[in-house]
């Protein structure tokens, strides 16, 4: 948290925000979940630091984006990811099993103004990223949010 609490203030100073992820289980065992998030930007207390969703980890933690706006009015980041539901996997929006569609209805019915952006990773994509991401921006579109 030291660490942390050093860059806030570097960041404060600049005017610049940090924005904190979630991740699983599989990847940490300090930050997983809104009310671990929700502790960690209390425990800071800093206005440079803000929290962020990410739709895998919010899946695997058995919550949802509007448990994070429950908790903490004010994202400013949003990864809009597809998974396989049971690892850390990162697809293309509709190679996976999540509701994305639904994770991004409560972005616009809480009226989230932050950054949203996919994060698309995995061998699948390495021949070819462009058409994965082109097709998941389509499919956002199709969706008129």
């Amino acid at each position: 948290m030291q660490v942390t609490q050093s860059l806030t203030k570097v960041a404060e100073m600049e005017g610049l925000i940090i924005t904190l992820e979630p991740l699983t289980k599989d990847e940490s065992n300090l930050v997983i979940d809104s009310k671990g998030l929700k502790k960690m930007l209390e425990g800071i207390q800093s206005p440079s630091l803000k929290g962020m969703i990410d739709t895998v980890s919010i899946h695997l933690a058995s919550e949802t984006p509007d448990e994070y706006f429950s908790f903490l009015p004010e994202l400013s980041h949003f990864h809009l990811i597809d998974g396989d539901g049971q690892s850390n996997a990162h697809f293309a929006l509709d190679d996976g099993v999540l509701n994305w569609r639904e994770y991004l209805t409560s972005l616009k019915s809480h009226r989230y103004k932050g950054s949203c952006t996919l994060e698309i990773m995995g061998s699948n994509y390495y021949q070819n990223p462009s058409d994965a991401i082109m097709k998941s921006i389509e499919k956002v579109r199709e969706l008129g949010i």
